[in-house]
């Protein structure tokens, strides 16, 4: 199969979205397939790859990580022309998806799009509007460009039902990202990377792992960590992974009581972050704009009970009771939970244990399997109406 994906985000970019590509594309090269990339120019990085074709991008204020591009500056809309292709898949619906959605309708070939992130969350990096007409402007145009499509994936059931809400009538199909890290459980690792930012091997590390944007909530996690931080002397918080809200979240936590006891790691790569999880015992996820949270199966790998809030797709990744705890957005209940791991090692082993038994939920294989089922569906289904409409014409 020839297949050509659209996507913001992709190498070298550090995030969700980026890692579900990069997965695809190289489980797809390695089952035969031949796929071909488009996305975002970055400054100063090549691709050794001759399928990936890159566009011109353009900083922005508003959120310098993720250049804007500019697919129509380039003769790369031109050379897609030429491309002899069987399917289109889009993640994104924005200016590439766009483009994604004009080739394969000149191509007459279907389009399937994977819906990865809750757009209507992030309208703060853009403030010269009210929230609600920002809002209402991006589901209007998510509506319409979903309905062009011929499939949607969606990561979890709770965006699913975002979209039909949105007016999204296009048949969709749930597919969690995998857990193509292996992470695992690994003393070495875990002395390692303590002993690399000063972290004592006896501390009970609270781990959050992720980007550190506001739409993050951080500040509940924060909050949380001082109030348990005066009672447990040897709990420390380690926030893994950079990102726009970085300065602003070293100034609160400098502003904590425990303040000594956060620790920041910046920036880490996709290679090395694996070992990361090993340096924690009870992974914290506050985030509320999830449509999936694939940190939480990368930290179930690792054996890590996790604490997340209830909102967005993070509960579809985690079973309640077994190998988590979930809160409401309130800093009295996440603490609480929080609490409830570090002061029963019998709940804690147990959930511990659990979450690196069911992390076997999240395979690549699976997810790999069932993209490829969707691709063969939308072919079928658009061979049969190319029948009808030839049968038809004849007629």
């Amino acid at each position: 199969m020839r297949i050509c994906f659209f996507s913001e985000s992709y190498e070298p970019l550090l995030n969700g979205v980026a890692v579900s590509v990069g997965l695809l594309v190289k489980r797809f090269r390695e089952m035969g397939h031949e796929v071909y990339v488009v996305t975002s120019a970055f400054p100063g990085y090549r691709d050794e790859d001759e399928h990936v074709y890159r566009v011109p991008a353009i900083r922005t204020w508003a959120d310098p990580e993720y250049p804007v591009p500019l697919p129509y500056l380039s003769r790369v809309p031109e050379k897609l022309k030429n491309l002899d292709l069987d399917l289109v898949h889009t993640h994104t619906p924005w200016m590439l998806g766009w483009l994604g959605l004009r080739i394969a309708m000149r191509k007459r070939i279907p389009i399937v799009s994977t819906n990865h992130t809750q757009y209507t969350e992030y309208v703060h990096y853009f403030p010269f509007a009210p929230k609600s007409a920002k809002q209402r402007f991006i589901i209007g145009l998510m509506r319409r460009y979903y309905n062009r499509c011929s499939g949607v994936i969606v990561p979890s059931a709770y965006v699913q039902s975002m979209l039909r809400d949105f007016g999204v009538r296009t048949p969709m199909y749930v597919i969690p990202t995998g857990n193509e890290l292996g992470t695992k459980r690994d003393p070495q690792a875990r002395a390692s990377v303590r002993a690399k930012y000063g972290i004592p091997e006896t501390a009970q590390v609270l781990l959050y792992v992720g980007r550190v944007a506001r739409e993050k909530n951080l500040g509940l996690l924060f909050a949380a960590f001082d109030r348990l931080a005066q009672t447990y002397a040897s709990l420390y918080l380690f926030i893994v992974g950079g990102g726009p809200w970085e300065v602003q979240a070293r100034r609160l936590a400098s502003s904590l009581k425990a303040a000594s006891r956060v620790v920041f790691s910046g920036p880490v790569s996709r290679k090395e972050v694996a070992a990361y999880y090993s340096a924690g015992d009870i992974f914290t996820f506050p985030s509320m704009t999830e449509t999936q949270g694939l940190v939480l199966s990368e930290a179930l790998g690792a054996g890590l009970p996790c604490v997340a809030v209830r909102a967005g797709g993070s509960p579809e990744m985690l079973v309640e009771g077994e190998d988590s705890l979930l809160s409401e957005n309130d800093v009295d209940d996440f603490a609480a939970k929080i609490k409830l791991l570090l002061a029963d090692s019998s709940l804690y082993h147990r959930l511990s244990s659990n979450a690196e038994k069911n992390a076997s939920r999240f395979s690549t294989s699976e997810m790999v399997r069932r993209v490829l089922t969707v691709y063969e569906t939308v072919l079928s289904r658009d061979e049969a109406l190319a029948s009808c409409d030839t049968s038809l014409t004849e007629g």
